[in-house]
């Protein structure tokens, strides 16, 4: 599987990287690895990643680096899963809709919650949480949740295979 996702600057990356840590702290999953923060824009359940550099790198050098302000903490409860949730603005979904178009006839089902209108912009902070830590977990989150502000700075294409991530390529926004 391949996914396209926005990484963040440092600052910011390392301020998620720590609210993960201490939810895995709390959770006793702390020897759990975690993806580095991110917002997952597309997946695709088998494709050639230099066939979507080569599709999007000409965009891509175009676009400037995004405003992200991480406003507020959510929950899918069907995996259990905690996230932090960026503002929507205008440019994010400017940029994810242009994306698409680009990219769209090379979609597979696995795609159908990233369609504009579906996509649900977030950065997973912990997974699989069973039920019994839900109340107690999101509790601690919210009282040590605090706004966070930042830039994507750039554009990652991963390939996810047996619990493994490899980055394929990484497209700086200007």
């Amino acid at each position: 599987m391949q996914v396209l996702v926005l990484r963040f600057d440092y600052k910011l990356s390392t301020k998620l990287e720590q609210n993960i840590s201490d939810l895995h702290l709390a959770s006793s999953r702390g020897k759990e690895t975690t993806l580095p923060p991110h917002i997952s824009l597309f997946s695709f359940e088998k494709i050639d990643p230099l066939l979507l550099k080569e599709r999007v790198k000409p965009w891509i050098d175009k676009q400037k680096q995004l405003d992200i302000t991480i406003s507020s903490l959510g929950f899918f409860k069907q995996q259990g899963t905690f996230f932090a949730a960026p503002v929507v603005t205008k440019e994010i979904e400017t940029f994810h809709r242009e994306l698409f178009s680009l990219i769209m006839d090379l979609h597979t089902n696995e795609i159908s919650h990233y369609l504009p209108g579906k996509w649900i912009p977030h950065t997973t902070l912990i997974n699989n949480v069973p039920m019994t830590g839900w109340g107690p977990l999101f509790q601690r989150a919210s009282l040590a949740f605090e706004t966070q502000a930042g830039k994507a700075v750039a554009l990652e294409c991963w390939s996810l295979s047996n619990g493994r991530t490899q980055t394929e390529w990484t497209s700086f926004l200007q």
